[in-house]
């Protein structure tokens, strides 16, 4: 008799669970597994600002066909250049401001802001020519010159002879012929047969 209420015993104890509380904190732990599986996709997703499907960018380095010295942004603090006005001939401006960015990828931008002026007389006639915007170029650097492709330009520009507006227009994507590189660590110069720029650097380089 005392077998059988032993064995009677043992099974409801089993059938109950021992003597686990119905609030162990294992069992309140378990979570559903939905629950969990979106809990886990939200904890493991992109950071914000990221691509999902960027690579991690590979360190930025040279083009073979660039010279590093010309890597950065120059201002220019002198720029003297012989500009041929139709109808009435060439002759030489002056002036300064532009920004020209050099990028490791082989991309240039002549940087004109909110406005560049180059101006200059022809006897007894004022000119001057005022930029805005940028033209962007294609570079490379070849036996101590920089020469240019592919232009693209964004912006105005204005020609005032003698004080009077003689023209505005879209800034002209201009094909211009290769310059003499003279670069330091912060001056440089450009130089053509009908061009010569002093620039100074302001950026690190790149």
């Amino acid at each position: 008799m005392v077998a059988v209420l032993m064995i009677a015993a043992i099974i409801v104890y089993a059938a109950t669970g021992g003597d686990q509380p119905a609030d162990d904190p294992v069992a309140a732990r378990t979570a559903d597994p939905v629950a969990t599986a979106a809990a886990s996709e939200t904890a493991t997703g992109p950071s914000a600002g990221t691509s999902p499907s960027a690579d991690p960018s590979p360190s930025a380095s040279p083009s073979p066909s660039t010279d590093s010295c010309i890597l950065g942004v120059w201002f220019e603090e002198q720029h003297n250049e012989k500009i041929t006005v139709p109808n009435t001939g060439v002759f030489p401006v002056h002036g300064s401001g532009t920004y020209q960015r050099y990028s490791y990828d082989g991309v240039a931008y002549f940087d004109y802001g909110s406005g560049v002026r180059l101006s200059g007389t022809s006897g007894s006639t004022a000119y001057e020519f005022i930029y805005t915007g940028f033209i962007r170029y294609s570079y490379r650097v070849e036996n101590g010159e920089v020469i240019y492709s592919n232009p693209r330009a964004q912006g105005t520009e204005t020609l005032y002879r003698d004080g009077g507006q003689v023209y505005t227009g879209k800034l002209e994507a201009r094909n211009i012929p290769s310059r003499k590189l003279n670069c330091g660590s912060v001056a440089m110069s450009l130089t053509s047969a009908d061009v010569s720029i002093e620039l100074k650097r302001t950026s690190a380089r790149q």
